[in-house]
């Protein structure tokens, strides 16, 4: 269907918008610099032609830029003006709805890098300022709105040299993630792989950017560099400061854990030059993560929640403590029973003894041997019992239950469900087990576990938070 005949320049929509230029020509789509004759400003006039041959997704697409851009309001996105429909008399036989916006003149990234422009390093990390920015903007709403196609076209270098981020049509705001079904969308090259498989995240829109940017530094899409483990190579074909290599590396990480987790953090780090490892060590909360960490001056509390494993293995060992505890109670009664009756024995020898009878004096000796043999028994029997509880304790908790550790300066000590409670100056390292993945508080004397078979980056996010609040004391 040959749909950029329909509509002529000099035409007139609703009595309102006459078409000047056509800008965008695709299959049932049309986009056209128009000027409202009300206002005598230029406008940018969406076109999308309903027929049956085309996919209902994409309608429904239409319809949701038209309505989250409605209550979009930043000075670097494109007003939403109108949203209308025509007849099909209009339409040459279709039904054709139209979406309003006010005109960015200026050129798009991609147009520049298709007249060859190569961006300086001082050039990217402006822009990339700039996008945050109106990203912390966008998933910041009450109802969070990712972009879901950030690219070189659709980010305009406006006459006024602002970066201007358009072209909404792949939106997804936070009633859109309520159902269970997705509408798959994104640009090959720039968008991650959670996105594909229709669940894309504030995160989604940060790889896109970082995407974005290595275009602008190489010249070439992301989609035709070499990748290695699902991550884009192109640190041989850039000659820019190693930390913002990082950075960008850090925004393309296909592992949601490890990436960036949003736009504030993201421009925090871009603009503080914090240095980023990589792999990245997330210093920031993992994306997946159900630990809670509260930081103030004051006090650190990490609260790890319980562990989701089969209700039959939690029946299990809680089974196994409690006959332990009891049988263990039951074999000391009987040996504290036994210990009495040898006393009570030993005492009747013992004054037989003094009343001449010398043959008792060996059973004086053994009731002696029993009776200390017993009180040793019964002592070391407490002990054991206590060491086997706190072993299963440490084992339960950890693995069952929520518990919470926290680390308190007015006080000075740290305290967890672990039943220890430390001086913080006893504190000589946080350290981590990479096979255990567990975090350690080392002492002079002893190591202490306060959480294990935790993810790698919640790892190095809590040992990171935990030295940093430890060096202010």
């Amino acid at each position: 269907m040959k749909t950029n005949l329909l509509f002529n320049p000099k035409q007139c929509l609703k009595e309102h918008y006459q078409l000047q230029q056509q800008i965008g020509n695709n299959a049932g789509r049309q986009t056209w610099l128009a000027q409202d004759l009300q206002s005598g400003e230029q406008v940018t006039v969406k076109l999308l032609a309903f027929n049956p041959q085309m996919e209902w997704d994409e309608f429904k697409l239409f319809e949701r830029e038209a309505a989250v851009l409605k209550q979009l309001n930043h000075p670097r996105i494109p007003q939403y003006r109108d949203y209308f429909s025509l007849n099909q008399k209009i339409g040459a036989g279709l039904c054709w709805f139209g979406l309003v916006q006010d005109y960015i003149p200026g050129k798009s990234l991609q147009q520049l890098l298709n007249e060859g422009k190569r961006f300086t390093e001082s050039q990217v990390r402006s822009i990339a300022k700039q996008v945050l920015e109106i990203l912390i903007y966008l998933h910041g709403l009450n109802s969070p709105v990712l972009h879901r196609d950030i690219k070189p076209s659709n980010l305009i270098l406006g006459e006024d040299k602002q970066i201007y981020l358009v072209d909404f049509g792949a939106v997804q705001d936070s009633a859109a993630v309520e159902g269970v079904t997705f509408t798959v969308v994104g640009t090959s090259g720039y968008a991650p792989l959670e996105q594909f498989w229709g669940q894309a995240v504030p995160a989604s829109d940060l790889y896109a950017l970082g995407a974005t940017l290595i275009h602008l530094l190489t010249g070439v899409s992301p989609a035709d560099l070499p990748q290695q483990n699902l991550r884009i190579q192109f640190r041989e074909q850039v000659s820019i400061n190693s930390q913002l290599i990082s950075w960008i590396e850090a925004l393309t990480e296909p592992d949601l854990d490890l990436r960036l987790s949003c736009a504030s953090q993201a421009l925090d780090t871009l603009e503080t030059g914090r240095s980023i490892c990589y792999p990245l060590e997330s210093v920031y909360p993992p994306f997946s993560t159900r630990i809670k960490l509260k930081k103030s001056l004051h006090q650190l509390v990490i609260k790890f929640p319980a562990k989701k494993l089969f209700f039959s293995v939690c029946i299990l060992v809680f089974g196994f403590k409690l006959i332990l505890c009891i049988g263990l109670c039951l074999l000391f009664t009987v040996i504290s029973f036994s210990t009495l009756l040898s006393g009570v024995y030993t005492m009747v020898n013992f004054f037989t003894l003094i009343a001449g009878n010398l043959d008792s004096l060996s059973w004086l000796v053994i009731s002696i041997v029993v009776f200390l043999s017993s009180l040793i028994f019964g002592q070391k029997t407490l002990k054991g019992y206590s060491e086997i509880k706190r072993g299963i304790d440490g084992f339960i908790l950890p693995n069952f239950c929520a518990y919470q550790v926290t680390f308190d300066k007015s006080s000075f000590f740290v305290c967890d469900q672990f039943n220890f409670h430390l001086l913080l100056s006893e504190i000589q390292q946080v350290s981590s087990d990479y096979f255990k993945q567990a975090i350690y508080l080392k002492t002079r004397k002893k190591n202490y576990c306060l959480a294990h078979y935790l993810k790698p980056s919640e790892v190095n996010w809590l040992v990171y938070e935990i030295k940093d609040w430890l060096a202010d004391c």
